[in-house]
């Protein structure tokens, strides 16, 4: 269920022929505040992965600002502020960060960022999410290049007769991406 989403999914590399990006969007991906836990046990582990993706790509672009979205819903702060947080503590100045802390969905986060003034956005977001925001940034007015990460799929389907807990997973993140689709175009 993941691999058509996925299969087009290629990491992240520069051109040198395109124009400098003028940010990196990591898109939030689930936040659950617990008093005593560092950063990576606040952060879900896959808000971590596309954290970690949008500082690695941060180094490849140094003026590029790092805006990290995500609202925290019921709880305590935000995984935007946690993200950019997360950011900062792996080395990436404050001064380049920007949090929406409002963001509660891939479009408002892509609203968000637009409102910026950013036109050229290098967007970090599961492999599997990446077709809808790429969709959600270019509706916003935004020129969204995709920073794929968080691939979950094998690189050829996989048609094991075995269940496994980590294909109930990867079922349940699926039906949540596809579903995702469905309400992005019946809400658009």
């Amino acid at each position: 269920m993941l691999h058509p989403l996925e299969k087009d999914a290629v990491g992240y590399q520069p051109a040198e022929e395109l124009p400098t990006p003028e940010a990196i969007a990591v898109l939030g991906a689930g936040y659950h505040p617990v008093a005593g836990r560092p950063l990576t046990g606040v952060l879900s582990s896959m808000a971590v992965t596309r954290v970690a993706e949008a500082v690695r790509i941060t180094r490849i672009h140094p003026d590029a600002r790092l805006h990290c979205s995500g609202w925290g819903g019921r709880w305590e702060g935000s995984s935007a502020e946690a993200a950019c947080e997360l950011a900062a503590q792996l080395g990436v100045k404050r001064e380049r960060l920007v949090e929406h802390v409002s963001a509660r969905d891939t479009r408002e986060e892509a609203l968000a960022v637009a409102a910026s003034g950013a036109k050229r956005v290098i967007v970090v977001t599961h492999a599997a999410h990446m077709p809808r925001a790429l969709l959600a940034f270019r509706q916003a007015g935004v020129h969204p290049i995709a920073a794929p990460t968080g691939h979950v799929s094998p690189s050829s389907p996989s048609w094991s007769l075995w269940p496994s807990v980590e294909a109930l997973g990867t079922t349940t993140g699926a039906l949540h991406e596809w579903l995702g689709r469905l309400w992005f175009m019946i809400s658009s």
